[in-house]
């Protein structure tokens, strides 16, 4: 079966990788797990020029990249002309899903929407994977993509929505299913047998993109008011945002260079090993989908302390292997600190966490997405 994914994440060739393509974050690695479900995956998304810092391979042999480049990258200009970009790729994208077997398309994403549509319109089997916080519809576009979805669920249209619940992401349509969110194999789990960190636990971290929703401004609060106390703990900060800069301002005003450390954009491997070297991992995030930074905190042994939206909640409860805090603020999160530094908590809490993590395997994300489309589809995929 052929497959042809529409994304929005950009892409760049690399000379350093084995399929000539490289981008950043876990995007990579999950469609190189995806595409061994298929005999062929061709993956349009947008070219830029190489950014060598946090690059992540593509590696399965059997993906084609095919790029497209856009005028704008985000904002009103690339609103305006979004439409005129589409009609020029069009025959190109014609093209593609004629030749096609099945569609998939990651959103919130432009790129993605013209996939399903077309797909919509050629009748191919489409599976789209809703990756932002299905539990907040904020713009005209999050409306009209879950419309979309509850609307036309069912049949050779596979929908998941990243996050999860007792209850299905929509109850005008069950056939709308919940789907995690993970970039561990089972083998990077298999060989972490951390069970405690016998040191001071002073050390924090925080990985994501950095801008302000996700609460990074909190947590140097954070130290900032511990510092006070004369109760010093340090904090490693990873990844990049339009926020940054104020972020480093922040530090700067608050003379805390030498307690903070930002790392900036880190490929996958290179994060797991900075959360190797801390203890907690602090998120107080105000929105999510599944965020998969919090299961590679946990696969390292870290306990959790977050905010109780989207699926973080039942994360925490689920594995005993964190805290939850009731408003996000630095206040709160000290509060949560001192119940999780004593040795006893700590450890048990650290155990839990590794424990937990590996229910999160890539592994076990393909063949929950297999599952849903082989019932779906009405086909064989192949097997990992």
């Amino acid at each position: 079966m052929k497959l042809l994914v529409f994304s929005h994440k950009e892409c760049w060739k690399s000379a350093d990788s084995p399929s000539g393509w490289a981008t950043d974050g876990g995007f990579a690695i999950q469609m190189d797990y995806l595409s061994k479900l298929f005999q062929e995956t061709k993956i349009i998304v947008p070219e830029i020029n190489r950014i060598k810092k946090g690059e992540v391979f593509f590696t399965n042999k059997t993906i084609e990249i095919i790029p497209v480049k856009l005028l704008f990258k985000k904002g009103l200009l690339n609103k305006l002309f979004i439409p005129f970009w589409a009609a020029f790729y069009l025959p190109k994208f014609l093209y593609h899903v004629i030749k096609s077997d099945a569609i998939h398309a990651p959103i919130p994403s432009n790129i993605g929407t013209i996939g399903f549509l077309l797909a919509h319109l050629f009748n191919k089997p489409l599976y789209i994977r809703y990756c932002g916080n299905w539990l907040v519809k904020r713009t005209v576009a999050e409306k009209f993509w879950q419309w979309y979805m509850i609307k036309f669920a069912g049949g050779k249209k596979v929908f998941l929505a990243t996050g999860g619940a007792s209850e299905p992401p929509s109850i005008k349509n069950k056939n709308i299913k919940w789907i995690f969110s993970t970039s561990l194999t089972a083998e990077e789990l298999k060989q972490n047998t951390i069970t405690a960190k016998g040191e001071t636990i002073n050390k924090l971290c925080i990985v994501c993109r950095q801008e302000k929703g996700k609460g990074t401004e909190i947590v140097i609060e954070t130290i900032k008011k511990l510092s006070k106390d004369n109760k010093i703990f340090y904090l490693d900060i990873v990844g990049e945002g339009s926020y940054l800069k104020e972020l480093k301002d922040i530090v700067s005003k608050y003379k805390l260079e030498n307690q903070i450390t930002f790392y900036g954009k880190l490929n996958h491997l290179q994060v797991l090993d900075i959360l190797k070297k801390n203890h907690i991992f602090v998120y107080p995030t105000a929105s999510e989908g599944f965020p998969k930074v919090v299961i590679e905190a946990m696969s390292q042994g870290l306990p959790v302390i977050t905010t109780n939206v989207s699926i973080l909640g039942k994360l925490i409860q689920e594995s005993k292997a964190g805290l939850i805090i009731e408003k996000r603020n630095a206040d709160d999160i000290i509060l949560k600190l001192n119940e999780i530094v004593k040795s006893e908590n700590y450890n048990i809490m650290s155990i839990n966490s590794i424990k937990y993590a590996k229910k999160f395997t890539l592994e076990h994300w393909t063949l929950d997405i297999s599952n849903h489309l082989e019932k779906s589809w009405k086909t064989k995929l192949n097997t990992l």
